[in-house]
């Protein structure tokens, strides 16, 4: 009997450690390049990498596109004015349009900064005794808001600078323009932490940075395209916003009855604990993305 149960054993470890070697051999050391669609069937990066590359290529093109556009109406406004002002003075006017890009870089910056901290916290929520998980998510919401509200107060609030250059009705494709190359880069670099991350966040990312669009604007043109755009833009601020899209998503499969706010936290602590990528795209690049993106809405144009 010992001898039977020895046997088995052995040819248990022997069979595991074996589909372990095919299987690393199969995946050539790097299974963060597949897919797993099913428990035997997987896709290699060789064949999802090419619908990547078309959702993140297209993106510094856009961006470059939106910037030269922008500056260019700008100067036409600027053109204006100063032919306009020379005609009652003499005074030389200066135009420093070609660094109009700095303000929406900062911009850019402080968001993905704050992100960086909202990222941290978890850590700081863990340490804190006797916490349920509800509390633990209200807690990392308000100490979020906190910090963003910091930021601004120190470095300045986006919308702050629009009072001194109101003349200017393309800050916020400026602003679309840096926030797409900062989505690319984002992208680029989460391709290299995780492939399969990347093409999936890509999935969702991209279309949320292309279709954002000022809110006044399109209420103000009042056509069919404005309003579909207007309609896809709230939709995507709606369910592209991490909460609610991990709620959707566990509701469409397990069902919505028993869904708990503190469900959310314990996702989040999960993929903090095990050093996801996930946790990395939805942090630094999803929710930056997001911000921005609300950023843009509203712009005040």
């Amino acid at each position: 009997m010992l001898n039977e149960f020895l046997l088995r054993s052995g040819r248990l470890i022997e069979g595991v450690i074996r589909s372990v070697n095919n299987l690393l051999e199969k995946f050539h050391q790097s299974f963060f390049l597949y897919l797993l669609t099913g428990p035997s069937k997987f896709v290699s990066v060789g064949v999802y990498m090419i619908v990547f590359a078309l959702l993140v290529a297209p993106l510094p093109v856009v961006g470059a596109s939106l910037y030269s556009d922008a500056i260019k109406c700008d100067s036409e406004s600027d053109t204006a004015e100063t032919s306009s002002h020379s005609k009652h003075s003499v005074e030389p006017i200066f135009s420093l349009s070609s660094w109009r890009w700095l303000h929406a870089a900062k911009t850019v910056f402080v968001i993905h900064i704050w992100a960086v901290v909202v990222a941290l916290l978890p850590y700081l929520i863990s340490q804190i005794p006797s916490r349920t998980p509800t509390r633990s998510l209200l807690s990392w919401i308000s100490l979020s808001i906190f910090s963003l509200h910091i930021f601004y107060t120190v470095l300045g609030s986006p919308f702050s600078h629009l009072a001194a250059t109101h003349s200017h009705s393309h800050e916020w494709a400026i602003l679309k323009s840096v926030m797409i190359a900062a989505a690319f880069i984002g992208l680029a670099l989460m391709s290299v932490v995780n492939f399969a991350t990347a093409e999936i966040g890509a999935l969702f990312s991209v279309p949320l940075c292309l279709m954002a669009h000022p809110l006044k604007l399109d209420i103000r043109t009042r056509g069919i395209k404005s309003l579909a755009r207007i309609t896809c833009n709230m939709v995507f601020a709606l369910i592209l916003f991490p909460p609610i899209s991990f709620f959707l998503v566990k509701g469409l499969f397990e069902g919505f009855g028993g869904i708990n706010i503190g469900h959310f936290w314990n996702w989040v602590e999960s993929l903090w604990l095990w050093s996801s990528a996930t946790y990395l795209y939805l942090v630094l690049v999803q929710l930056p993305c997001w911000v921005l993106c609300i950023h843009i809405l509203l712009h005040p144009c």
